[in-house]
């Protein structure tokens, strides 16, 4: 199957889109209907004001969403000097197998390389198994010792890619 994912930084007319896309995404992750996160994950404006958001486009349309955190992004939750960072990439899950995740994950490592870091790195929930082998795919390996947990009940694995 042709691939036809564009990829481009969101505008103000595609927060909407990426809101959903990522709840819509993140919706198998068990999360409380109360839990702040959902907030923060409809919020593109604010990752916008201090990150850049990437959008993936297939037929014209917004399937897909990166958030990257380089350095001085307030994004960044376990980069370390050297290290980029992206977050909360996501594609909607009716479009899964197209390759707009993959579109994505390709430009963050493609705009780390030409920003001249030395790695990127991400954190992801025990439940994002699909995105873990994607992950693993490309390359980027598991660095238990950064694991953490940043509310009780949420244990964040993190993955590490060498450039």
């Amino acid at each position: 199957m042709p691939i036809d994912v564009s990829l481009r930084p969101a505008v103000t007319d595609d927060h909407e889109a990426v809101g959903r896309i990522l709840v819509s995404a993140y919706g198998p992750s068990g999360m409380a209907p109360d839990e702040p996160y959902w907030t923060a994950l409809r919020d593109t404006a604010a990752r916008v004001a201090d990150a850049e958001v990437w959008i993936a486009e297939l037929d014209g349309r917004v399937v897909g969403t990166v958030t990257w955190a380089g350095h001085g992004s307030g994004q960044r939750e376990v980069a370390v000097d050297g290290e980029a960072e992206f977050r909360m990439l996501a594609v909607d899950p009716a479009v899964r197998g197209r390759r707009a995740g993959r579109a994505l994950l390709d430009a963050i490592v493609d705009r780390a390389r030409r920003d001249g870091y030395q790695a990127v790195v991400l954190s992801s929930d025990g439940w994002m198994s699909t995105a873990h082998r994607m992950y693993e795919r490309a390359g980027f390996v598991r660095v238990p010792g950064r694991d953490w947990t940043p509310v009780p009940g949420v244990d964040l694995r993190v993955y590490r890619l060498a450039l």
